[in-house]
């Protein structure tokens, strides 16, 4: 499906949502690889995807779910997101990874934002689309160890905005990673304000 497509399904079935641009200091990074960061390799693995879906889930005390990883410097933590497989619809790759991420039952809310991430050195940008979900069920867990996730917050708007200046703050090898994974919760604390 090309992205024209795409984003025309999507604006048929979710209304009007901001396109937003981001210009990243580098491409060289994990979720544009296809793999994400391990221990030691912010960068991830060769492989590549296009996409990902990034998951804003409402708890019930109305803060928005953030997770961390082990490997991850400390006190880090980011929006949940996931890959879209090859020829995999938006909503499905978005159900399949709140599954596999959160075990939590949702509902989709609204599309908060098309972000498209763009670096030099990269041809095609790399997309992730936001949603904004509503937990309605289900027990907080991971379903797949291969995400490695080692624990949770919940965040209110000032509560993004302090992990998206935190994961910009990153320096070293995670200095890219943490600019680029800080530009969707910055949009997200400005639409749920």
């Amino acid at each position: 499906m090309s992205a024209r497509h795409d984003l025309g399904w999507l604006r048929k079935r979710y209304g009007k949502f901001p396109l937003v641009e981001a210009v990243l200091a580098s491409g060289d990074l994990a979720p544009f690889r296809g793999r994400g960061p391990t221990r030691g390799r912010p960068f991830g693995r060769p492989g590549g995807r296009r996409s990902e879906v990034a998951m804003a889930i409402r708890r019930p005390s109305g803060g928005i779910l953030l997770q961390t990883k082990a490997f991850y410097p400390p006190g880090t933590f980011r929006l949940p997101t996931g890959g879209i497989k090859d020829g995999e619809d938006v909503e499905h790759a978005l159900l399949r990874e709140v599954h596999e991420e959160s075990n939590l039952e949702v509902e989709i809310e609204r599309l908060v934002a098309v972000i498209d991430h763009s670096a030099v050195e990269r041809r095609s940008p790399f997309r992730s689309y936001m949603f904004l979900l509503r937990e309605v069920g289900g027990t907080l867990k991971v379903n797949d160890p291969e995400e490695k996730i080692s624990g949770w917050d919940e965040r209110d708007a000032a509560g993004l905005e302090r992990a998206a200046r935190e994961l910009r703050s990153l320096d070293g090898t995670w200095r890219h990673w943490g600019q680029f994974r800080a530009v969707a919760l910055e949009v997200l604390a400005g639409a749920v304000r």
